[in-house]
Protein backbone atom coordinates (compact mmCIF):
# COMPACT_ATOMS: atom_id res chain seq x y z
CA UNK A 1 0.00 0.00 0.00
CA UNK A 2 1.17 3.72 -1.24
CA UNK A 3 1.00 6.60 1.23
CA UNK A 4 0.54 9.88 -0.24
CA UNK A 5 2.80 12.89 1.64
CA UNK A 6 0.23 15.55 2.53
CA UNK A 7 1.37 18.97 3.14
CA UNK A 8 1.88 19.96 6.67
CA UNK A 9 -1.27 21.03 8.78
CA UNK A 10 -1.44 22.81 12.29
CA UNK A 11 -3.92 23.30 14.69
CA UNK A 12 -5.53 26.74 15.39
CA UNK A 13 -4.29 26.08 19.45
CA UNK A 14 -0.41 24.89 17.65
CA UNK A 15 -0.93 28.34 15.35
CA UNK A 16 -2.05 30.37 18.23
CA UNK A 17 0.88 29.36 20.49
CA UNK A 18 3.68 29.62 17.88
CA UNK A 19 5.85 32.47 17.58
CA UNK A 20 6.09 33.65 14.05
CA UNK A 21 7.70 36.69 12.13
CA UNK A 22 6.38 39.55 11.60
CA UNK A 23 5.54 40.95 7.98
CA UNK A 24 8.39 41.79 6.25
CA UNK A 25 8.49 45.33 4.21
CA UNK A 26 10.21 46.60 1.69
CA UNK A 27 8.49 49.85 2.15
CA UNK A 28 6.52 50.02 5.51
CA UNK A 29 2.71 50.35 4.96
CA UNK A 30 3.64 50.00 1.31
CA UNK A 31 5.04 47.15 -0.61
CA UNK A 32 5.58 43.96 1.86
CA UNK A 33 7.18 41.06 0.82
CA UNK A 34 5.68 38.79 -1.68
CA UNK A 35 3.97 38.95 -5.04
CA UNK A 36 3.15 42.47 -6.14
CA UNK A 37 1.94 44.28 -8.92
CA UNK A 38 1.88 47.46 -10.43
CA UNK A 39 -0.31 48.44 -13.27
CA UNK A 40 -0.13 51.71 -14.47
CA UNK A 41 -1.29 53.55 -18.34
CA UNK A 42 1.42 53.17 -21.15
CA UNK A 43 4.18 56.00 -20.57
CA UNK A 44 2.64 57.35 -17.53
CA UNK A 45 5.88 57.49 -16.20
CA UNK A 46 5.92 53.80 -14.15
CA UNK A 47 9.47 53.14 -15.38
CA UNK A 48 10.85 56.28 -14.18
CA UNK A 49 8.85 55.73 -10.59
CA UNK A 50 10.25 52.01 -10.51
CA UNK A 51 13.56 52.51 -11.34
CA UNK A 52 13.45 55.61 -8.46
CA UNK A 53 12.52 53.44 -5.85
CA UNK A 54 15.21 50.55 -6.75
CA UNK A 55 17.38 53.04 -6.52
CA UNK A 56 15.96 54.34 -3.17
CA UNK A 57 16.19 50.67 -1.44
CA UNK A 58 19.15 49.96 -2.88
CA UNK A 59 20.67 52.75 -1.23
CA UNK A 60 18.35 53.08 2.01
CA UNK A 61 17.00 56.28 1.65
CA UNK A 62 13.66 57.58 2.81
CA UNK A 63 10.58 56.91 0.19
CA UNK A 64 7.85 58.94 0.18
CA UNK A 65 8.23 59.68 4.04
CA UNK A 66 9.15 56.50 5.54
CA UNK A 67 12.52 55.18 6.25
CA UNK A 68 13.95 51.89 4.44
CA UNK A 69 16.14 49.26 4.93
CA UNK A 70 18.80 49.20 2.31
CA UNK A 71 18.65 45.55 0.52
CA UNK A 72 19.97 44.14 -2.53
CA UNK A 73 17.58 44.76 -5.63
CA UNK A 74 17.42 43.57 -8.85
CA UNK A 75 15.83 45.41 -11.78
CA UNK A 76 14.58 43.45 -15.18
CA UNK A 77 14.21 46.51 -17.27
CA UNK A 78 13.16 44.40 -20.11
CA UNK A 79 12.08 47.37 -22.45
CA UNK A 80 15.26 49.38 -21.80
CA UNK A 81 18.91 49.64 -23.54
CA UNK A 82 21.99 49.97 -20.75
CA UNK A 83 22.37 53.54 -22.59
CA UNK A 84 19.17 54.51 -21.64
CA UNK A 85 19.27 53.29 -17.84
CA UNK A 86 22.55 54.94 -17.27
CA UNK A 87 21.41 58.06 -18.55
CA UNK A 88 18.54 57.79 -15.95
CA UNK A 89 20.71 56.81 -13.15
CA UNK A 90 22.99 59.85 -13.93
CA UNK A 91 19.45 61.83 -13.75
CA UNK A 92 18.41 60.53 -10.51
CA UNK A 93 21.20 60.42 -8.71
CA UNK A 94 22.27 63.97 -9.69
CA UNK A 95 26.11 63.77 -9.11
CA UNK A 96 25.49 61.24 -6.22
CA UNK A 97 26.89 57.82 -5.90
CA UNK A 98 25.33 55.16 -7.17
CA UNK A 99 24.36 52.01 -5.44
CA UNK A 100 26.52 48.60 -5.65
CA UNK A 101 23.33 46.96 -4.15
CA UNK A 102 21.18 47.72 -7.22
CA UNK A 103 21.50 44.89 -10.44
CA UNK A 104 20.34 45.55 -13.58
CA UNK A 105 20.01 43.34 -16.42
CA UNK A 106 17.81 43.84 -19.52
CA UNK A 107 17.01 40.50 -20.66
CA UNK A 108 15.91 36.85 -18.90
CA UNK A 109 13.81 33.71 -19.50
CA UNK A 110 10.29 33.91 -19.71
CA UNK A 111 8.25 32.28 -16.83
CA UNK A 112 8.63 28.30 -17.12
CA UNK A 113 11.55 28.76 -19.23
CA UNK A 114 13.81 29.73 -16.74
CA UNK A 115 13.35 32.35 -15.19
CA UNK A 116 12.47 30.59 -12.28
CA UNK A 117 16.31 29.22 -12.06
CA UNK A 118 17.29 32.62 -12.51
CA UNK A 119 15.38 34.38 -9.93
CA UNK A 120 16.55 31.67 -7.56
CA UNK A 121 20.31 31.92 -9.06
CA UNK A 122 20.27 35.79 -8.18
CA UNK A 123 18.93 35.21 -4.68
CA UNK A 124 21.63 32.56 -3.69
CA UNK A 125 24.68 34.82 -5.84
CA UNK A 126 23.47 37.99 -4.10
CA UNK A 127 23.46 39.31 -0.34
CA UNK A 128 20.56 40.10 1.07
CA UNK A 129 18.75 40.70 -2.12
CA UNK A 130 14.69 42.21 -0.36
CA UNK A 131 13.44 43.19 -4.69
CA UNK A 132 13.26 41.72 -7.66
CA UNK A 133 10.91 44.26 -10.29
CA UNK A 134 10.19 42.63 -13.52
CA UNK A 135 9.47 45.30 -15.96
CA UNK A 136 7.48 44.40 -17.45
CA UNK A 137 5.25 41.12 -16.83
CA UNK A 138 4.03 40.92 -20.94
CA UNK A 139 8.07 40.29 -21.36
CA UNK A 140 8.01 36.94 -19.38
CA UNK A 141 4.78 35.71 -20.10
CA UNK A 142 4.02 32.49 -22.83
CA UNK A 143 1.04 31.82 -23.71
CA UNK A 144 0.41 28.21 -24.56
CA UNK A 145 -2.84 28.27 -25.82
CA UNK A 146 -4.11 25.78 -23.26
CA UNK A 147 -6.91 26.75 -20.87
CA UNK A 148 -8.63 30.20 -20.37
CA UNK A 149 -7.10 33.60 -19.59
CA UNK A 150 -7.86 33.28 -16.02
CA UNK A 151 -6.18 29.96 -15.76
CA UNK A 152 -3.03 31.22 -17.33
CA UNK A 153 -3.04 34.16 -15.48
CA UNK A 154 -3.15 32.35 -12.12
CA UNK A 155 -0.32 30.13 -12.88
CA UNK A 156 2.21 32.05 -14.71
CA UNK A 157 1.60 35.08 -11.30
CA UNK A 158 1.20 31.83 -9.07
CA UNK A 159 4.94 30.51 -10.00
CA UNK A 160 6.46 34.05 -9.14
CA UNK A 161 4.56 34.10 -6.03
CA UNK A 162 5.61 30.94 -5.58
CA UNK A 163 9.31 32.22 -5.22
CA UNK A 164 8.97 34.74 -3.39
CA UNK A 165 7.22 33.19 -0.46
CA UNK A 166 9.84 30.33 -0.37
CA UNK A 167 12.98 33.47 0.11
CA UNK A 168 11.29 36.04 1.85
CA UNK A 169 11.38 38.65 -0.88
CA UNK A 170 9.00 40.87 -3.02
CA UNK A 171 8.62 40.52 -6.60
CA UNK A 172 7.06 43.52 -8.09
CA UNK A 173 5.92 43.37 -11.68
CA UNK A 174 4.88 46.20 -13.92
CA UNK A 175 1.93 45.61 -16.30
CA UNK A 176 -0.41 47.92 -18.24
CA UNK A 177 -3.85 49.17 -17.68
CA UNK A 178 -6.67 48.88 -20.35
CA UNK A 179 -7.91 51.68 -22.31
CA UNK A 180 -11.77 51.09 -21.15
CA UNK A 181 -12.85 52.71 -18.00
CA UNK A 182 -14.20 51.58 -14.78
CA UNK A 183 -16.19 52.01 -11.66
CA UNK A 184 -13.18 50.26 -10.13
CA UNK A 185 -9.98 51.31 -10.83
CA UNK A 186 -8.30 47.93 -10.34
CA UNK A 187 -10.21 46.28 -13.03
CA UNK A 188 -8.83 48.04 -15.29
CA UNK A 189 -5.51 45.97 -14.66
CA UNK A 190 -4.84 44.24 -18.10
CA UNK A 191 -5.60 40.55 -18.16
CA UNK A 192 -8.03 38.57 -15.88
CA UNK A 193 -8.88 38.97 -11.89
CA UNK A 194 -6.29 35.73 -11.80
CA UNK A 195 -3.50 38.09 -11.52
CA UNK A 196 -4.80 40.71 -9.17
CA UNK A 197 -6.39 37.00 -7.01
CA UNK A 198 -3.11 36.04 -6.98
CA UNK A 199 -0.87 39.01 -6.09
CA UNK A 200 -0.76 39.92 -2.91
CA UNK A 201 -0.25 43.55 -2.94
CA UNK A 202 -1.59 45.98 -6.11
CA UNK A 203 -1.02 49.22 -6.74
CA UNK A 204 -2.62 50.93 -9.91
CA UNK A 205 -1.61 54.58 -11.53
CA UNK A 206 -3.82 57.29 -12.62
CA UNK A 207 -2.31 59.92 -14.03
CA UNK A 208 -3.34 62.00 -17.52
CA UNK A 209 -0.88 62.32 -20.01
CA UNK A 210 1.86 65.13 -19.97
CA UNK A 211 0.43 66.12 -16.12
CA UNK A 212 2.70 66.37 -13.12
CA UNK A 213 0.55 65.07 -10.66
CA UNK A 214 -0.79 61.49 -10.31
CA UNK A 215 -2.39 59.09 -7.62
CA UNK A 216 -1.08 55.36 -6.90
CA UNK A 217 -4.59 53.15 -5.37
CA UNK A 218 -2.61 50.74 -3.15
CA UNK A 219 -4.50 47.60 -2.08
CA UNK A 220 -3.49 44.41 -0.25
CA UNK A 221 -3.67 41.83 1.66
CA UNK A 222 -1.42 42.49 4.59
CA UNK A 223 -2.24 46.23 4.54
CA UNK A 224 -4.84 48.91 4.73
CA UNK A 225 -6.19 50.45 1.61
CA UNK A 226 -4.57 54.15 0.87
CA UNK A 227 -4.13 56.54 -1.84
CA UNK A 228 -0.62 58.41 -2.97
CA UNK A 229 -0.95 61.57 -4.48
CA UNK A 230 2.12 62.45 -6.36
CA UNK A 231 4.15 65.28 -8.60
CA UNK A 232 6.71 64.77 -10.56
CA UNK A 233 9.34 67.21 -10.47
CA UNK A 234 12.46 66.71 -12.64
CA UNK A 235 11.52 62.71 -13.37
CA UNK A 236 11.17 61.97 -9.24
CA UNK A 237 7.60 61.53 -7.72
CA UNK A 238 7.50 62.92 -4.36
CA UNK A 239 4.49 62.41 -1.67
CA UNK A 240 1.93 65.49 -1.47
CA UNK A 241 -0.61 63.77 0.48
CA UNK A 242 -1.88 60.30 1.24
CA UNK A 243 -5.07 59.14 2.64
CA UNK A 244 -6.57 55.86 3.76
CA UNK A 245 -9.86 54.62 2.33
CA UNK A 246 -11.79 55.84 5.14
CA UNK A 247 -10.08 59.13 5.07
CA UNK A 248 -11.22 59.32 1.24
CA UNK A 249 -14.38 58.33 2.00
CA UNK A 250 -15.09 60.87 4.53
CA UNK A 251 -14.10 63.67 2.02
CA UNK A 252 -16.16 62.30 -0.45
CA UNK A 253 -18.94 63.53 2.13
CA UNK A 254 -21.04 66.47 0.81
CA UNK A 255 -20.86 69.33 3.11
CA UNK A 256 -24.47 69.97 2.99
CA UNK A 257 -25.28 66.59 5.14
CA UNK A 258 -22.46 67.58 8.12
CA UNK A 259 -25.17 71.33 7.84
CA UNK A 260 -28.06 69.19 8.62
CA UNK A 261 -26.50 67.15 11.07
CA UNK A 262 -25.46 70.16 12.91
CA UNK A 263 -28.68 71.54 12.83
CA UNK A 264 -30.64 68.48 13.90
CA UNK A 265 -28.31 68.27 16.79
CA UNK A 266 -29.27 72.09 18.08
CA UNK A 267 -32.80 71.27 17.61
CA UNK A 268 -32.98 67.56 19.24
CA UNK A 269 -35.15 65.32 17.80
CA UNK A 270 -36.84 66.32 14.38
CA UNK A 271 -39.44 65.35 11.97
CA UNK A 272 -40.60 66.90 8.47
CA UNK A 273 -39.80 66.49 5.17
CA UNK A 274 -36.19 66.35 3.13
CA UNK A 275 -37.67 69.92 1.78
CA UNK A 276 -38.35 71.15 5.22
CA UNK A 277 -34.96 70.12 6.47
CA UNK A 278 -32.96 71.63 3.51
CA UNK A 279 -34.98 75.23 4.37
CA UNK A 280 -34.17 75.05 7.93
CA UNK A 281 -30.95 74.19 7.99
CA UNK A 282 -30.49 76.96 5.36
CA UNK A 283 -29.12 74.34 2.81
CA UNK A 284 -29.44 75.74 -1.02
CA UNK A 285 -29.06 74.49 -4.09
CA UNK A 286 -29.83 70.48 -3.10
CA UNK A 287 -32.45 68.93 -4.32
CA UNK A 288 -34.70 66.71 -1.64
CA UNK A 289 -34.10 63.56 -3.40
CA UNK A 290 -30.58 64.29 -4.16
CA UNK A 291 -30.41 64.97 0.01
CA UNK A 292 -32.26 61.72 0.99
CA UNK A 293 -29.93 59.44 -1.47
CA UNK A 294 -26.61 61.08 -0.08
CA UNK A 295 -28.30 60.88 3.59
CA UNK A 296 -28.78 56.96 3.26
CA UNK A 297 -25.18 56.38 1.68
CA UNK A 298 -23.71 58.42 3.87
CA UNK A 299 -25.47 57.31 7.23
CA UNK A 300 -22.77 55.75 9.20
CA UNK A 301 -20.12 58.12 8.36
CA UNK A 302 -21.76 61.32 9.06
CA UNK A 303 -25.24 60.80 11.58
CA UNK A 304 -24.14 57.42 13.45
CA UNK A 305 -21.17 59.15 15.08
CA UNK A 306 -23.49 61.71 16.73
CA UNK A 307 -25.58 58.93 17.79
CA UNK A 308 -28.36 60.10 15.43
CA UNK A 309 -30.85 57.74 14.10
CA UNK A 310 -33.79 58.28 11.51
CA UNK A 311 -36.64 56.37 10.06
CA UNK A 312 -39.69 57.38 7.58
CA UNK A 313 -43.05 56.73 7.41
CA UNK A 314 -46.24 58.77 5.08
CA UNK A 315 -48.65 61.07 6.51
CA UNK A 316 -50.58 62.12 4.05
CA UNK A 317 -49.22 61.39 0.63
CA UNK A 318 -45.82 62.64 1.68
CA UNK A 319 -42.96 61.24 3.14
CA UNK A 320 -41.85 62.25 7.13
CA UNK A 321 -37.68 62.14 7.97
CA UNK A 322 -37.99 61.58 12.07
CA UNK A 323 -34.72 62.11 13.59
CA UNK A 324 -33.91 60.85 17.16
CA UNK A 325 -31.14 59.98 19.65
CA UNK A 326 -30.61 56.25 20.63
CA UNK A 327 -32.45 56.35 23.30
CA UNK A 328 -35.75 57.80 20.67
CA UNK A 329 -38.67 56.16 19.38
CA UNK A 330 -39.17 55.98 15.38
CA UNK A 331 -42.13 54.07 15.50
CA UNK A 332 -43.30 50.30 15.19
CA UNK A 333 -44.56 51.46 11.79
CA UNK A 334 -41.70 53.28 10.64
CA UNK A 335 -39.26 52.39 7.65
CA UNK A 336 -35.70 52.32 8.64
CA UNK A 337 -32.71 53.36 7.28
CA UNK A 338 -31.39 49.69 6.34
CA UNK A 339 -34.94 49.83 4.02
CA UNK A 340 -33.75 53.00 2.04
CA UNK A 341 -31.43 51.35 -0.68
CA UNK A 342 -34.55 49.39 -2.03
CA UNK A 343 -36.62 52.36 -2.89
CA UNK A 344 -34.08 53.03 -5.99
CA UNK A 345 -33.69 56.51 -5.27
CA UNK A 346 -31.72 57.86 -7.95
CA UNK A 347 -28.38 59.63 -7.82
CA UNK A 348 -29.58 62.27 -10.20
CA UNK A 349 -31.65 65.30 -8.87
CA UNK A 350 -34.73 65.42 -9.52
CA UNK A 351 -37.96 67.86 -8.79
CA UNK A 352 -38.75 69.04 -5.36
CA UNK A 353 -41.56 66.97 -3.89
CA UNK A 354 -44.66 68.89 -2.76
CA UNK A 355 -45.08 70.81 0.36
CA UNK A 356 -46.21 69.03 3.14
CA UNK A 357 -47.44 72.32 5.54
CA UNK A 358 -50.86 71.01 5.89
CA UNK A 359 -49.53 67.20 7.40
CA UNK A 360 -47.22 69.22 9.68
CA UNK A 361 -49.95 71.98 10.91
CA UNK A 362 -47.67 75.12 11.47
CA UNK A 363 -43.90 75.52 10.85
CA UNK A 364 -42.33 75.22 7.18
CA UNK A 365 -39.01 73.65 9.50
CA UNK A 366 -40.37 70.88 10.40
CA UNK A 367 -41.04 69.91 14.36
CA UNK A 368 -38.92 69.33 17.26
CA UNK A 369 -40.68 66.15 18.26
CA UNK A 370 -38.77 67.06 21.49
CA UNK A 371 -40.66 70.15 22.26
CA UNK A 372 -43.69 69.74 19.92
CA UNK A 373 -42.98 73.55 19.33
CA UNK A 374 -41.51 74.59 15.29
CA UNK A 375 -37.94 73.79 15.27
CA UNK A 376 -35.54 76.73 15.80
CA UNK A 377 -33.12 77.96 13.12
CA UNK A 378 -29.54 76.89 13.62
CA UNK A 379 -26.35 79.28 14.08
CA UNK A 380 -23.08 78.90 13.18
CA UNK A 381 -20.87 77.16 11.12
CA UNK A 382 -20.79 73.41 9.88
CA UNK A 383 -18.29 71.73 11.43
CA UNK A 384 -14.85 69.79 9.46
CA UNK A 385 -15.82 66.57 8.55
CA UNK A 386 -12.66 64.95 9.68
CA UNK A 387 -13.75 66.53 13.38
CA UNK A 388 -17.14 65.23 13.04
CA UNK A 389 -15.94 61.75 12.57
CA UNK A 390 -13.49 61.52 14.86
CA UNK A 391 -15.81 63.33 18.08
Amino acid sequence: MTFTKLPKSITAEELLSTPLPPVKWIIPGLLPAGLALFAGPSKAGKSWLTLWLCLQIAQGNPVWNREIEPRTVVYFSLEDTFNRLQSRIFQLIDGGDAPERLILQTECPSIGQGLEEQVEALVHTYHDVGLIVIDTLQKVRVSDGNGGMYANDYKEAGALKKLADKYGICILLIHHLRKQSASDPFDQISGSTGLMGVADTSWVMQRKRMSQTADILLTGRDMDDRTLHLREEHCVWTLEDEETAEEREIKAVPDYLWKAVEYIESVGNWQGTASELLEAAHIEGVQPNQFTYNMAKYFDKVFEPKNIRYKTHRKNKVRLLSFYGDDGDGGDDDIDITQLSGWGIPERPSPSSPSSLGALEGSKHGRSVATGQPAEKPTGTAPNPCEAVGA
